[in-house]
């Protein structure tokens, strides 16, 4: 089995609690060099993983010419440069998600990719659970029907992260839309067949993070002074084919806990998280129980299926044009705030 060797840029949690661990659970998989602005951090992770090469620049990680791929775990405003720098270095990139924090710097990933025939893999780990992927071949195989609707939610009572940079812009480029938003969002297009989205009239706003007065029991306190993202957003989003999607997200609400992705066709529809699809069957309404099945979380698929695709000349497990439209709905959500109009794709 032919050996392969990863470097990982960005050090902390995600790359600690995820990327590393996952690699390392897989055959001939070895993680040879890790890099973080913070030294600390890199040594931290070097020494608890067993890592050769350490570096304080990713630019240094990319002179080593036996890496064939790299994890992108920078924030967000940083995901653009070293995903395509390490591109144009011959590696293949799987990249946290967001895929950037505007349309110009992911298109920039998708064009460096396709020029340099080399896998570009955003981290979108809800396509790869167990029940997503029988889902999705539940779906395609036209069980639903024609789709026309898909609603993407994820809202926290109280969930406002308390570390990294989540909650500054100009580490994060976005607050919750760019965080859990993007899992939603890509999740239930991805269900619905990828269709292009032509149109979006949203908004996202701030009403929690900004407040000295917010209780956040889980998580703790956050750095309120200089809290400048979105705490909740909002959506309706058309489709070239004209389906349609709305999206809710949330760091923080005065509701309980409510997520998932639903789908509806014209013969069925279903609540992903549920077990369930509803049906009409011989001129009854049926719900039609489904044994999900079990198996690896989505992040170690998501993992495995990037080595996969490497080892085996495969396209992107993610599609990046797909994640490219994904970027699209969510800054012209943004764009749409702003200007208070709906925002033109097409």
């Amino acid at each position: 089995m032919k050996e392969i060797k990863v470097g990982i840029i960005g050090a902390g949690g995600i790359a600690c609690s995820v990327h590393i661990p996952n690699y390392q659970k897989i055959e001939n998989v070895h993680v040879v060099a890790v890099a973080d602005i913070k030294p600390e951090v890199a040594e931290k992770a070097a020494n608890r993983f067993n890592i050769s090469n350490v570096f304080t620049d990713w630019e240094d990680l990319l002179k080593i010419d036996e890496i064939e791929a790299v994890s992108v775990c920078t924030p967000n405003a940083f995901h653009a440069e070293p995903s395509i720098a390490a591109i144009e270095a011959n590696c293949h990139v799987l990249c946290e998600k967001p895929m950037a924090v505007n349309v110009a710097e992911a298109q920039a990933m998708t064009d460096a990719a396709k020029e340099h025939q080399k896998i570009l893999q955003i981290g979108l780990a809800s396509r790869f659970s167990p029940g997503s992927l029988y889902l999705k071949d539940l779906i395609d195989g036209g069980r639903l029907g024609q789709i026309y609707y898909g609603r993407a939610v994820a809202v926290r009572r109280r969930g406002i992260p308390s570390w990294g940079g989540f909650t500054r812009k100009d580490m994060s480029g976005g607050g919750t839309l760019f965080d859990i938003g993007v899992h939603s969002i890509d999740h239930v297009t991805w269900l619905m067949g990828a269709p292009k989205p032509i149109s979006v009239f949203g908004s996202a706003v701030t009403k929690f993070g900004d407040r000295h007065d917010v209780i956040n029991p889980d998580w703790g306190a956050w750095d309120v002074d200089n809290f400048d993202v979105d705490d909740f957003a909002t959506g309706l989003v058309r489709f070239e084919n004209g389906a349609m999607l709305t999206l809710e997200t949330s760091w923080a609400s005065n509701i309980e806990n409510v997520g998932g992705s639903y789908i509806l066709g014209t013969d069925g529809g279903v609540h992903v998280v549920g077990d369930t699809v509803f049906e009409q069957r011989n001129g009854k309404l049926v719900d039609t129980p489904i044994e999900l099945p079990s198996g690896p979380g989505g992040h170690e698929t998501e993992i495995r299926r990037f080595i996969d695709a490497i080892r085996n000349d495969l396209p992107s497990p993610v599609d990046p044009e797909e994640v490219l439209n994904v970027q699209k709905i969510m800054n012209a959500v943004y764009q749409s705030t702003e200007t208070g109009r709906s925002v033109d794709l097409s």
